[in-house]
C-alpha cells in the first residue's frame, strides 16, 4: 500500500509542476517579458501554445511511463525536474538583471517572480517525494 501513496504522490507532485511551468509561459507572456527579443511569446499566440504543448509533452511521456510501472523512469524525471529548477533560476536571473537596468519595476515582473518560485519549491519538493527513504526501523536514544 505505501508503494502505491508514493505512486500516487509523484503523480500528484509531478501534476502541480507542469502547471505551475505552463503558468510560468503564459505569465511571462502577460509580463514585461515579452517584449524582448523576437522569439518571445505573446500572451495567446500560437508560439505560447506550442511551448505549453512541448512543456506538457515533456512532463506527460515521462509521467506515463512511470504510471505504466518503469520505476527507473524516476531518475529521468529527476534530470528533467533540475532543468526545470535550473531554467526558473535563469528566468529569476534574467528578471533581477532587467529590474536593475532597465525603466521597469519590480511589480511589473511580481507574477513571474512568485510563479517561478512557486516552481522551484514544488520541483525540491519532488525530489524529497520521489526519494524519500522508506522507514524500516525507528531509532530512539537510549538513555541511560
Amino acid at each position: 500500500m505505501r508503494n502505491r501513496s508514493k505512486k500516487s504522490s509523484i503523480v500528484f507532485v509531478t501534476l502541480v509542476s507542469a502547471f505551475f511551468f505552463c503558468s510560468v509561459l503564459v505569465v511571462s507572456s502577460l509580463s514585461p517579458l515579452a517584449d524582448f527579443g523576437p522569439n518571445a511569446n505573446q500572451f495567446n499566440s500560437l508560439g505560447m501554445w506550442k511551448s505549453i504543448g512541448t512543456i506538457l509533452l515533456f512532463y506527460s511521456v515521462p509521467l506515463l511511463l512511470y504510471i505504466a510501472g518503469i520505476r527507473a523512469i524516476r531518475f529521468i524525471m529527476a534530470i528533467l525536474c533540475g532543468m526545470g529548477i535550473f531554467i526558473n533560476l535563469v528566468i529569476l536571473a534574467v528578471v533581477y538583471m532587467i529590474i536593475h537596468t532597465s525603466d521597469y519595476h519590480a511589480y511589473s515582473f511580481l507574477g513571474v517572480i512568485i510563479v517561478c518560485m512557486a516552481l522551484i519549491i514544488t520541483n525540491i519538493i519532488w525530489f524529497f517525494v520521489a526519494f524519500r527513504s522508506k522507514r524500516n526501523s525507528t531509532y530512539t536514544l537510549n538513555a541511560n
